[in-house]
C-alpha cells in the first residue's frame, strides 16, 4: 500500500512516501522565497555582456539571473520581461530565470511558448517513445509545445486530454494578468508542495495530512502523520553512515566532493545452511539494491555514485543485481542513469542533482 503523508513545520512542507509502512522518499519545500516554476514579470536590471546574461529584477528587492540562452529576444535595461525560476535561489546566488515557460502536470508539460515536441528520456523502448509521440501529436495545441513524460504511459487519451486542458486554462490565466504594465511582480507562484508530491509520485492508497486542505483530494486528517508511520525514526536510520539490511547485511554511504561512495558488506548475513557463497553474495546484493533505491531518495542523492557491491563470479548473478537496481530506480521521480559495472566491478550510476 502506497502512503503519502504531509506535515507543516516551522521550514516549510515536509512530505513522505511510504510503501507498506517503509519510507521511500521524503522532501521539505520551503515555504518562503520564490521556488521552482514560480512565474513573474521582471524588470531587466544590468546586461553583463562578459556572461552573456542579464540580471533581473524581481519582488520583494530578488534579484535573478537570465542567461541569453535562456532568453525569447534581446534584452535591455529597463525591459519588462516574463521569466519562470528554473532554479530557486541559493545563499547568496539569485534564482536561475528562463523564458521557456513550462506548465507541468503529471502525463505531460505544456511549453505555450514553444512548439517543440518531445518525450521524456525515461521512456526508454522506441515502441513506447513513438506511440507518445504520436499521441503528442494528436494533442498538441496549435502554437504550444508537449513533452510527454513517463507517467504518460500509464494514462489514456481522455486523460491526458483532460489534464492539457486544465493546463491551457492556467496559462491562458496567467497570460491575461501579464498584459497589466506593472514590475517587477509575481503572476503565479507555482504548484503547491502537494500538488508537486501527487504528480511526481502518482496516485497514493491513502492520503494522509496534519489538517483539513479544501484542494486536497480525498485524504485522511491525522494531527501528527509522521509520528503514527515512525517516518523520523525511518529516516535518520537511512541516514546513518552505515545502514543495516534485514538478513543482518549493511551498507556503507560515503558523500565526497565529486561522487557519493556506496559499499556493499555480507555482515552478519550467513546465508542458509548448505547455501554456496555465491547465493548469498546475490542475496545481500538484492537487498542492498532495494535498501540504496530509498537511501538515494529520502537523503536526495545527486550527481554520481559508485557503488562496490559484493564481488559475485556468475554473470547472471551481476546481471540479477543490475536489473533489480534499475527497475527500482525507475520509480524515483528524480532522472537516474545505470550505467553498468566497470571492469573493476563498480557500478556506476547518476542521479539527477534537485537542490532538494
Amino acid at each position: 500500500m502506497r502512503t503519502l503523508l504531509m506535515e507543516r513545520r516551522p521550514e516549510g512542507t515536509a512530505l513522505a512516501l511510504l510503501n507498506d509502512r517503509l519510507l521511500t522518499d521524503y522532501r521539505t519545500v520551503a515555504e518562503t522565497g520564490l521556488r521552482a516554476e514560480a512565474l513573474l514579470i521582471g524588470r531587466v536590471r544590468q546586461n553583463v555582456k562578459g556572461m552573456a546574461a542579464a540580471f533581473v529584477s524581481l519582488p520583494e528587492g530578488q534579484v535573478g539571473f537570465l542567461p541569453e540562452a535562456e532568453a525569447k529576444q534581446p534584452l535591455h535595461p529597463g525591459d519588462f520581461v516574463l521569466v519562470q525560476v528554473k532554479k530557486p535561489a541559493v545563499g547568496a546566488k539569485g534564482a536561475y530565470l528562463t523564458q521557456d515557460v513550462s506548465l507541468a502536470g503529471r502525463g505531460l508539460i505544456l511549453l505555450p511558448l514553444s512548439g517543440a515536441l518531445g518525450v521524456s528520456g525515461r521512456v526508454e523502448d522506441e515502441a513506447q517513445r513513438e506511440a507518445l509521440r504520436d499521441m503528442g501529436e494528436r494533442l498538441r495545441p496549435a502554437g504550444a509545445g508537449l513533452i510527454m513524460r513517463q507517467a504518460a504511459m500509464g494514462m489514456d487519451e481522455p486523460a491526458l486530454s483532460d489534464e492539457l486542458a486544465r493546463l491551457q486554462a492556467r496559462w491562458d490565466a496567467l497570460r491575461a494578468q501579464a498584459a497589466a504594465p506593472t514590475a517587477p511582480r509575481l503572476l503565479w507562484p507555482g504548484r503547491s508542495a502537494l500538488e508537486q508530491a501527487l504528480e511526481d509520485f502518482g496516485p497514493a492508497d491513502r492520503l494522509i495530512l496534519d489538517s483539513e486542505t479544501p484542494e486536497a483530494p480525498p485524504h485522511e486528517v491525522l494531527a501528527k502523520p509522521f509520528a503514527a508511520f515512525a517516518v523520523e525514526e525511518q529516516r535518520e536510520k537511512l541516514c546513518r553512515r552505515q545502514v543495516w539490511l534485514p538478513s543482518g547485511g549493511f551498507v556503507v554511504v560515503d558523500p565526497c566532493e565529486a561522487l557519493t561512495a556506496v559499499d556493499v558488506n555480507t555482515g552478519k548475513a550467513v546465508g542458509k545452511k548448505g547455501a554456496d557463497r555465491e547465493q548469498l553474495f546475490l542475496a545481500t546484493n538484492l537487498e542492498a539494491a532495494d535498501m540504496l533505491a530509498r537511501i538515494l531518495r529520502v537523503r536526495g542523492v545527486g550527481g554520481i555514485v559508485i557503488i562496490d557491491f559484493i564481488d559475485m563470479e556468475r554473470e547472471s548473478s551481476r546481471q540479477a543485481v543490475l536489473s533489480r537496481l534499475t527497475a527500482l530506480l525507475r520509480e524515483d521521480p528524480v532522472k537516474c542513469v545505470v550505467h553498468g559495472f566497470t571492469s573493476l566491478g563498480l557500478l556506476e550510476m547518476t542521479r539527477k542533482k534537485t537542490g532538494r
